[in-house]
């Protein structure tokens, strides 16, 4: 086998690709593996609005989006490669702009369908793709207030009187965390959450220019967010 002179370009340039090679290698090797334990972390991104809006006549899958953020605290514990986690998020974001209409067909002109902001707990379960690169999934229980509203009239009180304001609904997350250092890691997560499905029924007025026999309202949520986790 012919080997190259030490000194000659070729050489020198294959010595070059060899550590280019070694050293993500090397870094790899002296990058934390430890995901255990209590965490804290902030986290935002992008959101989008999805909310089905039927009514006489009308049947709209409108959407919108925005901008999000949060915080949360957690605690993993790891088994090998398997990881289980529990996490409690806070999350809040403006509220989207109104959906419009024409009011000589429907009786008003905007419909704002707002869930502000909100407080969740996950159940994680993950695998370790490499020593510090760790996929995992969550389902969770938000607890949020969600509003309707017609021509800015709220829309709060269910037809019992009881007037309940608060709901709650399940939360699917997936996501990637990378452990690129001993107490600090960068995550990237997709997160949906379902509303509260409402009808005409649930209302106990509406006002009297918008006397629909049918009204459904169908909101969800999605978030693309990145988060900044330190473990404590």
């Amino acid at each position: 086998m012919t080997r190259l002179p030490r000194s000659t370009p070729a050489f020198r340039l294959a010595s070059l690709a060899l550590l280019a090679l070694l050293i993500p290698s090397i870094a790899i090797g002296q990058e934390s593996s430890d995901f255990r334990g209590f965490y804290i972390g902030v986290e935002g991104g992008a959101m989008s609005y999805n909310t089905q809006i039927t009514f006489d006549g009308v049947d709209d899958p409108a959407g919108r989006g925005g901008v999000g953020y949060g915080a949360a605290v957690g605690y993993n514990h790891l088994r090998d490669r398997l990881l289980l986690g529990a996490e409690l998020m806070f999350t809040d974001a403006p509220d989207p702009d109104p959906y419009t209409f024409d009011p000589a067909v429907i009786g008003f002109s905007e419909m704002d369908v707002l869930r502000g902001a909100s407080v969740g707990l996950d159940v994680r379960a993950g695998v370790l793709l490499t020593k510090s690169i760790l996929a995992y999934g969550a389902v969770g229980y938000s607890a949020n207030h969600q509003s309707v509203r017609l021509d800015g009239v709220p829309l709060e009180e269910f037809a019992n009187g009881s007037g309940p304001k608060r709901y709650g609904a399940v939360q699917l997350t997936a996501g990637l965390e990378w452990a690129f250092h001993e107490r600090v890691g960068i995550r990237t997560s997709f997160r949906k959450l379902n509303g509260v499905d409402l009808s005409a029924e649930d209302f106990g007025t509406i006002p009297m220019d918008a006397s629909l026999s049918r009204l459904d309202v169908e909101p969800s949520q999605q978030h693309f967010f990145t988060s900044i986790l330190i473990r404590v």
